[in-house]
């Protein structure tokens, strides 16, 4: 394992499911030496962006925070920790990210935050599993 595992993706979006996959990412990088890359998509829902002033922004900034927490976090275990933020539909933008950045694992959550605040989990893991060229672990 510790020759085929170097780059890990996780999906990321701040639901208890997303940091049960993070804490699996973060154990298999310490046993594979490998870097991970946490990956949120921020969805603006086009019936909310027209009314909300800088709704993408503020989304965004949102995202940053919550990513660079996890960083530091991540830093504090000594594993390699980037941050990428997406925009558009999760399981598509996630799938394209994974297979041009050559990543050799996906994690994700099987669920997570559903609504208004954002969805890239949930059943968006079974389109990531479908979609993508790479091996792909849901965590429950």
């Amino acid at each position: 394992m510790k020759n085929e595992i170097k780059h890990i993706l996780v999906a990321l979006d701040g639901s208890a499911a997303s940091k049960k996959g993070l804490e699996k990412a973060i154990y298999i990088a310490k046993i594979s030496d490998a870097k991970i890359t946490g990956v949120s998509v921020v969805v603006v829902h086009p019936t909310l962006a027209g009314t909300v002033i800088n709704y993408k922004k503020f989304l965004t900034e949102k995202t940053e925070k919550m990513l660079n927490s996890i960083k530091k976090d991540c830093e504090k275990q000594k594993v390699p920790f980037m941050i990428k933020i997406l925009y558009g539909k999760p399981s598509s933008q996630i799938a394209e990210f994974a297979n041009k950045e050559k990543v050799d694992l996906i994690v994700t959550g099987s669920k997570g935050i559903g609504g208004f605040k954002g969805t890239i989990l949930g059943s968006i893991s079974n389109s990531i599993v479908q979609k993508s060229k790479i091996s792909v672990l849901v965590v429950k």
